[in-house]
């Protein structure tokens, strides 16, 4: 290759890689545009969040939490527990939502699907598979699905929270 086509090219893959930069770096900040207030926590993977003057319900992306006692369900073993640890993370607190490119905007009861950050960057949902409070839980394909099999893998081998106190099928 010439002198003159190496310099072209060099010229060109720094210009891709700048404005690859640039819209990672727009879609984060579009992602994760302002905090939203949560103003109830449900149960240990559903909370309820002020955006704008509308509250909307919001399912955590890719956990499912042991049930608590309600008119529809029967508490589960480490429900109270789930429940509890994602009220003191998260009620009151400001938190950023964000959504997955390959998950559907809402579940089929109109909640939204999304990743949960606090402002200190905690990844709510990584937090509650990672402390043994969550299980995973994926319908499909999701961007963070094999970090939280991985983190999943890991409670489970040190029995830690629900896979240290509960009994299930199969184990």
């Amino acid at each position: 290759m010439t002198q003159n086509k190496l310099k072209l090219n060099r010229k060109v893959f720094l210009f891709g890689a700048i404005l690859f930069f640039f819209l990672l770096g727009y879609h984060l900040a579009c992602s994760f545009s302002q905090p939203f207030r949560v103003l109830k926590v449900i149960d240990g993977d559903t909370i309820v969040v002020q955006i704008g003057f509308k509250k909307e319900t919001v399912r955590l992306l890719g956990v499912d939490t042991p049930e608590v006692k309600s008119p529809y369900t029967e508490e589960e073993c480490f429900g109270k527990e789930a429940s509890s640890k994602t009220r003191h993370l998260l009620l009151k607190q400001r938190v950023y939502l964000l959504k997955d490119k390959n998950a559907p905007d809402r579940d089929k009861y109109g909640r939204l699907l999304r990743y949960v950050f606090l402002e200190n960057g905690k990844f709510v949902n990584a937090e509650l598979i990672e402390e043994g409070y969550a299980f995973l839980y994926i319908l499909e394909p999701i961007e963070f699905g094999d970090y939280f099999r991985y983190l999943e893998e890991k409670a489970k081998e040190q029995r830690i929270g629900l896979w240290g106190s509960c009994s299930f099928s199969g184990d």
